[in-house]
């Protein structure tokens, strides 16, 4: 009876570290970003703060100031090669509006938290 209970347990405890690893990976939001001759599209993006985010930036166009984008709020500039996707993982940790912007300050973009 002991080892009924003890293997139960066990099967218990393995389906439930399984499901909360598999509930994390789907808690990751995922937004895509090109960069075009028009500028960022989507400009806008939502996020849910406390959960973490990929974002993967496409640069589609050869102009100069699109080659590195940079998220002042948090501490992030990023090369982006031509058609090469940049994905940059981060947590928001506080609601707000927080701007991004090419490596000259050109083309301008926001991440909106909530």
């Amino acid at each position: 009876m002991i080892k009924y209970i003890l293997i139960v347990v066990s099967v218990f405890i393995l389906t439930g570290a399984i499901t909360a690893s598999a509930q994390t990976k789907k808690r990751t939001q995922i937004v895509t970003v090109n960069l075009t001759r028009r500028g960022y599209s989507p400009e806008t993006f939502r996020l849910r703060r406390g959960i973490p985010a990929k974002v993967t930036f496409i640069r589609q166009t050869d102009d100069d100031c699109g080659k590195e984008v940079v998220i002042p709020a948090y501490g992030i500039r990023r090369p982006l090669p031509l058609n090469q996707p940049v994905t940059i993982r981060f947590t928001p940790r506080r609601a707000g509006r927080f701007g991004f912007a090419c490596g000259m300050d050109m083309l301008h973009g926001e991440i909106i938290v909530s």
